[in-house]
């Protein structure tokens, strides 16, 4: 027993051991694999935690790099347009980007990064000054200034720091995700492989337990089966933990993928950043939509990422997106490509359509499998179009184009993405509208160029005194005529003596305090007296108006300044000039009335009567017309002292115009009347000494009775009106009382004005043709036509009653034209019966001949009888044609031009001028009959007829004498060398039947001259 004890004890020894190497070895490896999966969860906890620690930095960085971009930009912008918007904007940003910038240092380890901090922060501090001094510098107006600052090389080399230190703090924060994650991975190694040998060592101890106990299984079976259900679950517990081992080492993988697609992201996004910050420095460089344009395809391009860009505006007229610049890989995908806008055609409902005509980005993440782009696939999938973006451009307000960009794979626009590029999409928009205004504003820049200098050639030209004062009263500006108006030969002598000094003492205080209303924001007006500098006073009216400058306040004034010393002076007269005439200092029409009245009452009310004379003067207007009116002006002078000495200090003398006046004399009777009226012929009529002109001047005078002619002062003139016409027409210098017959003759007048109205029309006008025969062979060369009325009651009224009827009442014209036509027809009618071609000669009268398409008529009459227009002799008067000798000319002329013969009549009794009378184109002077009347006995009418022929021979024109009726006077004017004649000798007028048998006649005879 005692051998058995011991070696059981032994035994049990041995068995012993592997049970504690096997319990040790399990604890080990149970230890370690706690402490493992510990680790693992720790290792995940810490690396999800640097991987967001890492997003975040990246995406604080993006930010940090846009937001100091925006500042640029808006400096830049508010430099270059002036808005104040920009710096709002600015100064919004700035405070962020401090922010974000002590957010990332902060989570970074303060030694890595304590060697660049001080220069970054010495470079932003630099740049946030100069763009400061930016933003003053356009607040002056120096914006060229502020923008030659903000691209200036020393601003550049601070960007460039800046972003340097902006670099190096992205490496720092990738250098330290990096070394983490290296840490992260050895641990993970470490604790994979301590797993892995605590495994070999738990089958290594459990193989040899196994080996040492089999000797021994029997009696521990039930220990077995206990150890055996032990090592199952021990197994198993194992595998299980190394499984979620390898599911934690999966996990760390997936996440570093996922770490990487996040960087690829920022990248992307720090590209996109880039191509925006490059965006808005082309912005800020480029003058035009053709410079902008292809730098932004450009920069999206190089800087964005993407394959292709391209911009397209709409137009119009079609409809159609027209590409104007592209860049990248496939812009040939743009050669002949058909883009609309209309929604109803399928080109037009793709990216570009449909972001132009909905005004919103098109985002298309599948370009070769959305139906939007079906007509385009073909295209898209030769140049690997993946996914495109359409964004809408404006200019003020109004979508006219897009900007289209392509990446070669899909979904490659995400929200950042997009977000930038809606942003670059405003800020190119936003270019746009400033190239608008830009245009605009040079426009306006030369619209307003143009408009001063328009505005200074009328400051110089204005007549009126244009001035320019500042606040103080202290002369600015003066055109030449304020000049003229101070004596002053410049400016700056005007301001040597100040503008008050000009101004008389009594209105320099209502000067000044006018100024300082106008300051204030008034308008005023003033009249003042002043003193040039050589002594003239003048009397000033001024209008002055505020003038603002661009802040909207008064900064000077305004002022029109007229001359009106004339209007004072005239003011001060104008009671006087009210009721008197300004040139003879007569009573006018207003006070000769008011005198008139109250002496008609005075006449009632004491039963007596009054004398009313009218007086004109007689041929006044040659004096004018050949002396000028100066000289006439003092002939009337004369006249109106000479009335006013004649007559009594009751008596009113007035001058109505011209060269008519009227006396009023209350208390006087016909006899009276009489008497004042011969003392007024006298008086008048002696002679005046104007200058070296010794003239002669007589007046016609009608007088009217109160109250026999008339109650009323416009009845009474009417009267002593008519009289005095009856004066002149009894021969001048002579006075005619108001009488029944001239009431009469006034009546007559009357009807015959009426019924000439309808003569025309009731065919009572008639042509009588008066024969013009030849001295040279007795033939009959012509025929005068010669108008008569035949009224079946008024029977034959003369011509010299009822012409100037028709002259005075405008009737002419018509009556001329029917006498015209007749008379050319009838000669037309004689020629196509067999008569010899004679000449028609027909008077024009003074209506007529100033008609003005006289001419015109003329040949349409001839034209209408076929008649050529040699046989056609029209006669003017001479008083006709000097009354306006130049139009004579131009129109004689334009007759003489048609082939139409002029000739003037009653040649010898006007004021014929030689120096016309040689341009008149005529060819034949009539002699008038008071000249033939007595060529046999009166010397002075041979010696005037001699003297005409023979100024016609000397011009090369015709004479015909008219009022030929006896042998003796053929005689003379044969012998003296007149071409033709024509009087009762020959014929009277005769009706046109009449006169064809005349000249039938005249055939078959010998002649009376033979």
């Amino acid at each position: 027993m005692s051998n058995v004890i011991p070696v059981h004890q032994n035994h049990s020894s041995k068995q012993g051991l592997p049970l504690r190497l096997f319990a040790a070895a399990f604890a080990i490896s149970l230890l370690t694999a706690i402490f493992s999966g510990w680790q693992s969860w720790q290792m995940h906890n810490h690396f999800e935690e640097m991987s967001a620690k890492h997003i975040d930095i990246a995406k604080d960085i993006g930010r940090i790099t846009l937001f100091d971009e925006v500042l640029t930009m808006s400096a830049r912008m508010a430099a270059a347009t002036g808005e104040s918007a920009y710096e709002k904007r600015y100064d919004l940003f700035d405070p962020q980007l401090t922010a974000l910038i002590n957010d990332v240092r902060a989570d970074l380890p303060q030694t890595e990064i304590a060697r660049f901090v001080g220069e970054t922060d010495e470079a932003n501090n630099a740049l946030v000054k100069m763009e400061r001094q930016a933003f003053a510098l356009t607040h002056q107006g120096r914006r060229q200034e502020a923008t030659a600052l903000l691209i200036s090389d020393e601003y550049m080399r601070l960007k460039k720091v800046y972003a340097g230190g902006m670099e190096k703090t992205v490496n720092a924060a990738n250098g330290l995700i990096e070394r983490e994650t290296r840490h992260l991975r050895s641990l993970s190694l470490g604790l994979a492989a301590a797993s892995a040998v605590g495994i070999l060592v738990l089958l290594a101890t459990w193989f040899f337990a196994a080996k040492s106990m089999r000797s021994w299984a029997a009696e521990r079976r039930e220990s077995w089966d206990s150890s055996r259900k032990a090592h199952d679950e021990l197994e198993d517990r194992v595998k299980q933990r190394t499984a979620d081992l390898l599911s934690a080492n999966e996990q760390l993988q997936h996440e570093i993928t996922e770490h990487k697609t996040a960087e690829a992201k920022i990248q992307r996004l720090t590209q996109l950043y880039a191509a925006l910050s490059q965006c808005n420095e082309a912005i800020v460089r480029c003058t035009s939509k053709e410079e902008l344009f292809p730098q932004i395809c450009h920069d999206a391009v190089q800087f964005g990422g993407m394959k292709m860009a391209w911009i397209g505006l709409v137009d119009e007229a079609n409809k159609r997106v027209v590409p104007v610049a592209s860049y990248g890989v496939g812009i040939a995908y743009l050669d002949g490509i058909r883009i609309s806008t209309d929604a109803g055609d399928p080109f037009g409902r793709g990216p570009v359509g449909t972001a132009i005509r909905e005004n919103r980005p098109f985002w298309c993440q599948d370009f070769l499998n959305d139906p939007a782009t079906a007509p385009w696939h073909e295209r898209g999938v030769r140049f690997g179009w993946g996914a495109a973006a359409s964004l809408p451009l404006h200019r003020n307000g109004v979508a006219i184009g897009a900007f289209t960009l392509y990446a070669g794979e899909t979904n490659s626009f995400d929200e950042a993405e997009r977000n930038l590029l809606v942003e670059m999409a405003i800020d190119i928009s936003y270019a746009l509208d400033n190239f608008a205004r830009e245009a605009e504003r040079k426009q306006a820049a030369e619209a307003l160029r143009e408009s001063e200098q328009r505005l200074r050639t009328i400051f110089e030209a204005e007549p009126e005194c244009v001035n320019v004062i500042d606040h103080n009263g202290q002369l600015l500006e003066m055109n030449a005529a304020g000049l003229a108006m101070l004596e002053a030969d410049s400016v700056e002598e005007v301001r040597q003596h100040t503008l008050l000094n000009f101004i008389l003492p009594e209105y320099r205080a209502p000067f000044a305090a006018l100024n300082e209303r106008v300051m204030g924001g008034e308008s005023g007006i003033m009249e003042f007296e002043i003193t040039g500098l050589r002594g003239t006073r003048r009397w000033l009216d001024t209008h002055v108006a505020p003038m603002r400058d661009a802040t909207g306040e008064v900064a000077m004034s305004l002022g029109i300044t007229r001359d009106i010393t004339g209007r004072k002076e005239a003011e001060e007269h104008i009671q006087r000039l009210a009721h008197f005439d300004v040139l003879t200092g007569l009573p006018n029409r207003v006070l000769l009335t008011d005198r008139i009245n109250h002496d008609l009452s005075m006449a009632q009310r004491n039963h007596a009567q009054l004398a009313v004379l009218f007086i004109d003067l007689d041929h006044f207007k040659n004096i004018n017309d050949t002396l000028g009116h100066s000289i006439g002006d003092e002939l009337l002078i004369g006249v109106a002292k000479r009335l006013k000495s004649a007559v009594r200090e009751e008596d009113t003398v007035s001058r109505l115009g011209g060269d008519e006046f009227i006396l009023v004399l209350p208390g006087t009777d016909v006899d009276g009347a009489a008497h004042v009226a011969e003392k007024l012929l006298g008086v008048v009529a002696q002679r005046y000494q104007i200058e070296q002109h010794e003239l002669v001047i007589t007046p016609s005078i009608g007088i009217a009775m109160y109250p026999g002619d008339g109650v009323d002062f416009d009845k009474l003139a009417q009267c002593a009106d008519v009289a005095m016409y009856r004066a002149k027409h009894d021969g001048r210098n002579n006075y005619r009382f108001f009488t029944h017959e001239m009431q009469t003759h006034s009546a007559r007048t009357l009807q015959l004005e009426n019924a000439l109205r309808h003569a025309l029309e009731r065919d009572q006008l008639r042509l009588h043709y008066q024969p013009q025969v030849s001295l040279q062979d007795g033939r009959i060369i012509g025929a005068e036509a010669l108008l008569r009325w035949q009224h079946p009651e008024l029977v034959m009224i003369s011509p010299a009653e009822f012409i100037p009827i028709a002259e005075a009442s405008g009737q002419i014209v018509q009556i001329g034209e029917w006498v015209l036509r007749t008379a050319v027809h009838q000669l037309k009618s004689w020629m196509d019966s067999g008569l010899e071609p004679m000449t028609i000669a027909v008077n024009l009268s003074a209506v007529q001949f100033r008609h003005a398409h006289l001419p015109e008529l003329v040949t349409q009459i001839l034209d209408e009888v076929k008649l050529p227009p040699q046989y056609l002799e029209l006669e003017l008067t001479e008083g006709v044609a000097m009354d306006d000798p130049l139009g004579a000319i131009a129109v004689m002329n334009n007759l003489h031009e048609r082939g139409i013969r002029m000739s003037i009549d009653d040649f010898g009794t006007g004021y014929s001028s030689l120096s016309y009378l040689k341009r008149f184109k005529v060819y034949k002077l009539k002699i008038d009959q008071s000249f033939v009347r007595d060529i046999t006995e009166d010397p002075e009418d041979k010696a005037i007829v001699v003297a005409i022929i023979s100024l016609a021979g000397s011009l090369g024109l015709q004479t015909i004498a008219e009022g030929v009726e006896t042998e003796g006077q053929l005689a003379f004017l044969r012998e003296k060398g007149c071409n033709e004649v024509k009087g009762y000798y020959f014929s009277k007028p005769l009706p046109a039947d009449q006169f064809e048998a005349y000249v039938q006649g005249a055939k078959t005879e010998s002649g009376r001259m033979g």
